[in-house]
């Protein structure tokens, strides 16, 4: 028997337009002690995971991001940024 579940969650998610990076948080706040780092894609070295100790995705920061995110999330993020700005809210 196969499972499968289906779950519409909200995740953080934050672009750096100077460094052309995004950031998807599975876990907000990152505690501070991150354990590790786990980059992949070695051909291009542009995606890397953060781990806890014990293994756990905390999130996923993606380089180059204008040429590797879909342009509708691109967009999304963008938006909520700026939003955030014109609000005078701090960013997560």
């Amino acid at each position: 028997m196969t499972m499968y579940a289906e779950a519409r969650i909200p995740l953080i998610c934050t672009y750096d337009s100077d460094a052309d990076a995004a950031y998807i948080y599975l876990e907000h706040p990152i505690p501070p002690a991150a354990a590790r780092v786990l980059p992949f894609d070695p051909s291009q070295g542009m995606f890397s995971l953060d781990l806890d100790a014990a293994g756990h995705v905390l999130g996923l920061e993606i380089l180059g991001a204008r040429a590797r995110l879909p342009p509708a999330l691109l967009q999304a993020m963008l938006k909520h940024d700026s939003d955030q700005i014109e609000k005078g809210d701090g960013l997560p």
